[in-house]
């Protein structure tokens, strides 16, 4: 039988649960409207971090890897950021040069970009998630691939390099790893035609972001589940690799620039090659359309936030 204080508990508890659901939000991606045209989505966004929030819970909140948001932040505690502490959200994104179907996945980028049509209207549109690729020695690959089928609930048949490489570290790996907290692989996998290869959660969400899977692509558990839903089979997968990124919007001209796979930032001679010959493949040159010293600081940032560093000269829009 509820009594009055049974009542009272609940809708305290209740409200707190309402509360913590405001406070930490389930992130589903970001989702904008495309078309063939569309270079740069997004804007750089400004957060103020909570007393208890860490800059991983956040980078989890806003759809980023933890190690993006450190990098645009590099003067903010990881652990304890501080209640009021000004964080920069870099969700400003130049889409990857070339592919617009599918599954777009840029290594260097550590993102996977999704372009599908809205269900309900028919509306073009791309959703980006943060991704963890292979660490160094464990590349992720290059190249194109097909989703063959989706599990719920994987269970993990490891290799043996896989299962080499974990004894290096003493540490003892199983042939089979049956679905559990302890599958590195979490709740969801889409399986590719490429021998070996998944996208899949994670039962370590700290993970995404950085190079440190086997190879596969890993996602936050809730961004993984809403890809299963989401992506038909036969779909299309191309894994590229482009540190230095350049696109227009509303006549301004966007960079970004971020570590090559060794983690080495770009050479300033190597982004200005890239600039130029990007700039040159649509009849512009830098002296007209691009400010060196925004690219100067830009280089010395280190930081991967995108920036405006030029404008379209009349008659190149």
């Amino acid at each position: 039988m509820l009594t009055a204080r049974s009542i009272q508990t609940f809708g305290s508890l209740l409200a707190l649960a309402t509360l913590l659901s405001a406070i930490h939000p389930v992130a589903h991606g970001r989702t904008w409207p495309v078309d063939d045209d569309t270079e740069v989505v997004g804007a750089l966004e400004i957060e103020f971090a909570r007393r208890t929030d860490t800059l991983m819970d956040i980078a989890r909140w806003l759809s980023l890897g933890h190690y993006e948001l450190r990098r645009a932040n590099p003067s903010v505690d990881l652990w304890q950021p501080g209640e009021g502490t000004r964080v920069l959200i870099p969700a400003l994104f130049v889409l990857p040069e070339g592919h617009r179907d599918g599954i777009v996945i840029n290594r260097a980028e550590k993102r996977l970009y999704y372009f599908h049509d809205d269900p309900d209207t028919g509306e073009r549109q791309v959703t980006t998630y943060p991704i963890g690729i292979g660490k160094q020695g464990r590349e992720t690959p290059l190249g194109s691939a097909r989703v063959v089928t989706k599990l719920d609930n994987p269970t993990w048949y490891p290799t043996q390099g896989v299962i080499d490489d974990y004894a290096r570290q003493g540490r003892s790996l199983a042939r089979v790893v049956p679905p559990g907290p302890d599958n590195p692989l979490g709740a969801h996998a889409i399986v590719l035609d490429l021998p070996g290869y998944l996208l899949h959660g994670t039962n370590r969400p700290d993970g995404v972001g950085m190079r440190v899977s086997q190879g596969c692509v890993r996602l936050y558990p809730e961004h993984i589940r809403d890809l299963v839903a989401a992506v038909p089979l036969g779909t299309e997968v191309h894994f590229v690799d482009q540190p230095i990124q350049l696109g227009v919007r509303a006549e301004k001209i966007y960079l970004r620039v971020l570590p090559d796979a060794e983690g080495q930032m770009p050479a300033r001679a190597a982004v200005m090659a890239k600039v130029e010959d990007w700039l040159a493949s649509r009849g512009m040159t830098a002296s007209e359309a691009v400010d060196s010293e925004s690219i100067d600081r830009l280089i010395r940032a280190a930081d991967g936030v995108t920036q405006a560093v030029g404008r379209v000269p009349n008659g190149n829009g």
